[in-house]
């Protein structure tokens, strides 16, 4: 089962790879992890998605909850949450494909960022299912490179 497991945590040398060394201990493998300071300057959130059994991901959650650096963790594949993802799609382009390119953008409410002589890169934002749409839809006109962000993801409603 995908899990989104948020958190916060200090920012110091060495906690991402005590974090990542958790989910290697317990045999979870991580599809994505996004983590970027907070409002707070000593402080990052992190979103991580994982594929793994229930039983698992619990324990690599009560595990992390004991590291000292970490502030908080929650599992929220199991509550309301936000989630979003940013893809940086480059694809080749003829001239006469043009139009059909970006009415594809349009559709998925993507964006040109950029045009070469050749190629034409588009951004989208959105959550999982509709990045995957748009990429889907470019490969037929061939994706020449492609990065994107990982899931960041909040709880819903008042709770922090």
């Amino acid at each position: 089962m995908k899990h989104t497991i948020s958190g916060l945590v200090k920012n110091r040398t060495g906690i991402l790879a005590q974090i990542v060394g958790v989910f290697k201990k317990f045999a979870v493998s991580i599809k994505s992890i996004a983590v970027s300071e907070t409002d707070l300057f000593d402080t990052s959130r992190l979103t991580i998605v994982v594929e793994g059994h229930d039983k698992e991901v619990r324990g690599v959650t009560a595990q992390l909850k004991k590291v000292r650096d970490v502030l908080d963790i929650d599992d929220l594949s199991r509550q309301e949450y936000l989630d979003q993802e940013l893809a940086l799609i480059k694809v080749h382009f003829r001239p006469e494909e043009f139009s059909q390119l970006t009415q594809t953008a349009e559709v998925f409410g993507a964006r040109v960022l950029a045009m070469g002589k050749k190629t034409i890169t588009f951004e989208i934002t959105g959550d999982e299912e509709r990045v995957d749409g748009f990429i889907n839809a470019l490969n037929s006109f061939g994706i020449r490179a492609l990065a994107r962000s990982g899931l960041v993801a909040l709880k819903r409603g008042d709770e922090v």
